[in-house]
């Protein structure tokens, strides 16, 4: 991790690993991270890195993004302390957007601010936000935290005054401390309402990767140059309740003061999408459903895509089915791949959860998707929702068996995970557990920063159900896993040595879990603690599926991808005219 060609950064974003040390730490992470493309100690940076870079590059603030997760995994050797030491920009940036962070996050700016004592320290995301006052009071390390959900502009303000010597107490959407130790709190204002000022220019990442030559540092997830997944935000906010999501209405509402939904407008959504495909070629996901916009909204980013002749292959998330939707999809798209949450196969558990459609609705969208070409429909089953049973979740195996019998096409792919390893902090489930037939178990920052410690992700989950306890949601997780297990490798979604291999740690895991009834592994029996150990060795492997997976096919993901070759040309001396 070099200093940059010239001039150190004047801002360099850190992302810290979930777990700070994970790679000393014997802890089996189980599936926690079985339906994303990170490993477990979720190594991808948020999309505001892009964004925030952007920004402040074109206002004249030199910015560069460090994984430190990513860096981690790739070399068990890399020392994080020294590396550290060695840098010197006028500020530093951690984010805590998810709570799965905790621990991690704030562990890094205890080492920066050991070496960087007079270098400040901001942080930001949406768990900071929730947890700001906790975090400014009890953690000396951390100097500001920007709250909301949009904080490009407030930080560039931030900046400004830590260049110039001027008090912060000014910037909006701000937490801090002055020299005299008393806190200031600045309401959350900056609330925009179109996102069209705040891009996702991955040019920059390629940027970032050749002015540093640090291709592993830079990179968004840990085996990204494998499969280069990029993401696009299309909206801040959302029309939806679901009661256990951070993202809801009402949780935007009560953590980031926002009222309405923030769109970015069509234009731009594809003018960042061609960006893309010169650099990338793999899918483009895009984060929210665009009917959240409303229909016109949606057929507007779809006539763009198609006007813009966009080639990769896209991949839609769908919050309610529509066959009508998926038609308009398949006519302005060539490669196209969806995604849906129905959460539980029960449409009573799925009502309650704030998913509010039937059976009948989700399978005759699936229908018309795969009639119509769809790559790849990938369907998300949940374990830890209100009324749902041991039996109930066990079913959900059994309704995904069906739904593969009535389409027999491996285009179609059903995941369950646990709803893990935590409920969301602002989500209405978490405020008013006891309405919802929650139970929380750990509320502050420093209790979840204290269970990532914790031996297994039992006791990483912060909450119970009245319908089935941590042991019980635990029992169902694995038992769950091993049907879906065998019925993907009925239908010919697994290999059979893949499966096999699922299989061996299924077992293995489920039984360590299971001997492992103690707080703290410095109290386990040395047995217990040398099994453990062999499972947490193969930490980043996944249990309940293969990552390959959740890739789509090898015809629409092209596996070269121009990011490389173009890095290369340059870190080498390379450069030629293409």
């Amino acid at each position: 991790m070099e200093d940059g060609p010239l001039r150190e950064p004047d801002l360099i974003l850190l992302h810290a690993p979930s777990f700070y040390d994970f790679r000393k730490n014997v802890a089996l992470y189980g599936p926690i991270s079985d339906v994303i493309p990170s490993t477990p100690i979720f190594d991808m940076y948020p999309l505001g890195f892009v964004s925030i870079v952007g920004y402040l590059q074109r206002h004249g603030y030199r910015t560069r993004i460090i994984n430190l997760a990513t860096r981690m995994l790739k070399d068990h050797t890399f020392d994080v302390d020294e590396a550290l030491r060695k840098l010197r920009p006028k500020a530093f940036g951690i984010d805590l957007h998810w709570l799965v962070h905790a621990h991690g996050s704030l562990e890094i700016a205890r080492i920066v601010k050991k070496h960087h004592p007079d270098i400040p320290i901001i942080m930001g995301g949406i768990s900071a936000t929730y947890y700001h006052m906790e975090i400014i009071t009890q953690y000396p390390q951390v100097d500001y935290v920007l709250r909301g959900d949009s904080t490009e502009k407030p930080l560039l303000e931030l900046l400004q005054c830590i260049e110039r010597g001027q008090p912060a107490e000014n910037v909006p959407n701000l937490t801090s401390r002055d020299e005299a130790g008393r806190l200031h709190i600045s309401e959350i204002t900056h609330v925009p309402n179109t996102l069209d000022d705040f891009v996702l220019d991955y040019s920059d990442m390629v940027e970032l990767v050749i002015s540093h030559r640090d291709l592993t540092g830079s990179l968004p997830y840990e085996s990204w140059l494998d499969y280069p997944f990029t993401a696009l935000i299309i909206c801040k906010g959302c029309t939806h309740n679901c009661i256990t999501c951070g993202g809801s209405k009402s949780a935007y509402r009560r953590i980031c003061n926002r009222e309405t939904v923030a769109l970015k407008s069509p234009a731009r959504i594809a003018e960042e999408m061609a960006v893309i495909e010169e650099y990338v070629r793999g899918p483009i996901f895009l984060v929210g459903d665009l009917r959240v916009g409303g229909h016109n909204y949606a057929n507007e980013v779809l006539e763009e895509m198609r006007r813009r002749e966009i080639d990769n292959p896209v991949v839609f998330e769908l919050f309610t089915p529509s066959r009508e939707f998926v038609q308009t999809i398949a006519k302005s798209c060539p490669h196209f791949g969806l995604e849906i949450s129905p959460e539980s196969h029960d449409e009573q558990v799925r009502d309650l959860q704030g998913r509010h459609y039937l059976n009948h609705e989700l399978e005759a969208t699936i229908d018309t998707a795969l009639k119509l070409g769809c790559t790849k429909f990938d369907v998300f089953f949940m374990i830890g929702l209100p009324m749902q049973t041991p039996s109930s979740a066990l079913d959900t195996v059994k309704y995904s068996r069906r739904l593969l019998l009535r389409h027999k096409n491996e285009r179609l792919h059903p995941f369950m995970a646990p709803l893990a390893p935590f409920l969301d902090p602002g989500s209405l489930a978490f405020e008013s557990p006891e309405k919802y037939g929650y139970k929380v178990l750990f509320k502050t920052l420093r209790e979840h920063r204290e269970a990532l410690a914790m031996p297994t992700w039992k006791h990483y989950l912060n909450y119970e159900t009245i319908w089935m306890n941590r042991d019980e949601l635990v029992a169902v997780t694995y038992e769950a896993m091993h049907r879906m297990n065998q019925v993907k490798l009925e239908f010919g979604l697994l290999e059979p040595s893949k499966a096999q291999e699922i299989a061996r740690n299924i077992k293995q895991a489920s039984a360590i879990v299971q001997r492992v009834s103690c707080a703290t592994s410095s109290q386990m029996t040395s047995e217990g603690l040398e099994q453990l150990g062999r499972v947490s060795g193969s930490l980043i492997r996944t249990l309940s599926s293969s990552k390959e997976e959740l890739r789509m096919s090898r015809s629409a993901a092209i596996k070269k991808t121009a990011i490389v070759k173009h890095v290369i040309k340059h870190i080498l001396g390379m450069r030629r005219s293409s």
